[in-house]
């Protein structure tokens, strides 16, 4: 697996796809006489929700298997109401990181990264029905995370050498310092651009933010074609999405929303090789295209359990599968809510399986 096939596979991941809500108010054509069920959202000045969060994300290829894990405690408070929406504020604590399986040198690097991190705050704007619009605080985010990222681009690249038996000696070697200090510095440069940051660090608030607004008959499947807007204004990619609301049993106050997206698969490797082309400055072409091309795939699904008078998301659980050119990524978050005696806990804690 070279290394184009693989940052395709990763900048997919990396890079949030959003579909818009907007199709949610559209109908099913066939007449239903099942129970309505809305996800109102629960925002107004004040609200201050605690989840315990794991992003465990899977890799499979040619080259083995890596597993890694994140966990946090992330605080989402409303800030400010402002004329057509909310001010909403992300903060994290606890966050560790663990190397499961492979890469054994990135455990130490990653939770040093963590720790070297200053207290990050993302500050997010939503629209009036409640869902994600923008995020406010790209530049200060830039320059809190500029230097942890060189720091672990630095590190890596550096690890690279020495597998590779180390640099050159005399002037050649000090030559090709230079040059990676000017690689590093140039992706440095990329990853915080407002365009490519904003979307990396706005994914989660935005996949949480996504569905206040849904309007179902409770049982009935609903399917509708959208196109969803692509990172880093490559254009849209046709997809389907298929939709299930169900209310909870009888006198409950609970509902869930499970959602499959399934996305084009020659405009998703068209995206994900335009993506890799403006993040490292170069064309992908010939071979490396074709494999990307061939057999491309990406599905998510989702399931949220959310209270239905208030609109508070309980339990909110995401996987992102992706094959391209004989690798494959998983990548599952969760979400559990805490301060809450809702009684729910996470089936298993097993890692993650492909979404089919």
């Amino acid at each position: 697996m070279d290394h184009i096939t693989r940052a395709c596979a990763a900048l997919v991941l990396l890079l949030a796809f959003a579909w818009p809500e907007a199709a949610l108010a559209r109908k099913n054509a066939a007449p239903v006489t099942a129970e309505l069920v809305r996800w109102i959202a629960p925002w107004h000045e004040g609200v201050s929700l605690r989840y315990a969060t794991e992003d465990y994300d899977v890799s499979v290829g040619q080259d083995g298997s890596e597993r890694s894990r994140t966990t946090a405690i992330e605080t989402i408070r409303i800030t400010g109401v402002l004329d057509d929406g909310f001010v909403q504020t992300w903060s994290f604590d606890d966050s560790r990181y663990e190397q499961l399986e492979g890469g054994d040198a990135q455990e130490a690097l990653m939770q040093q990264i963590l720790e070297s991190l200053p207290d990050i705050v993302l500050e997010v704007e939503l629209d009036a029905t409640g869902n994600f619009a923008a995020l406010r605080n790209v530049d200060q985010l830039a320059t809190q995370l500029g230097p942890a990222m060189r720091t672990a681009f630095g590190t890596m690249l550096e690890a690279g050498v020495q597998e590779a038996g180390g640099w050159p000696a005399g002037e050649d070697g000090e030559a090709a310092r230079v040059r990676a200090r000017e690689a590093t510095e140039d992706m440095v440069a990329r990853m915080t651009r407002p365009d490519v940051l904003g979307t990396l660090m706005s994914r989660d608030a935005l996949e949480y933010n996504d569905l206040f607004g849904a309007e179902l008959q409770a049982g009935v499947p609903y399917e509708v074609d959208v196109e969803i807007d692509s990172p880093l204004g490559a254009g849209k990619v046709p997809a389907q999405v298929t939709l299930l609301m169900q209310a909870g049993a009888a006198g409950s106050d609970e509902a869930t929303l499970e959602w499959t997206t399934r996305m084009d698969r020659e405009r998703a490797a068209e995206v994900a090789l335009a993506a890799v082309e403006q993040l490292y400055g170069t064309q992908v072409t010939g071979e490396d295209r074709e494999k990307v091309v061939a057999d491309m795939s990406i599905v998510d699904v989702g399931r949220a359990r959310f209270r239905r008078s208030t609109g508070v998301p309980l339990m909110l659980e995401t996987l992102r599968t992706v094959r391209a050119a004989g690798e494959q990524r998983i990548e599952r978050r969760r979400m559990r809510l805490l301060d809450d005696a809702h009684g729910h806990e996470w089936p298993d804690d097993a890692p993650p399986q492909p979404a089919g």
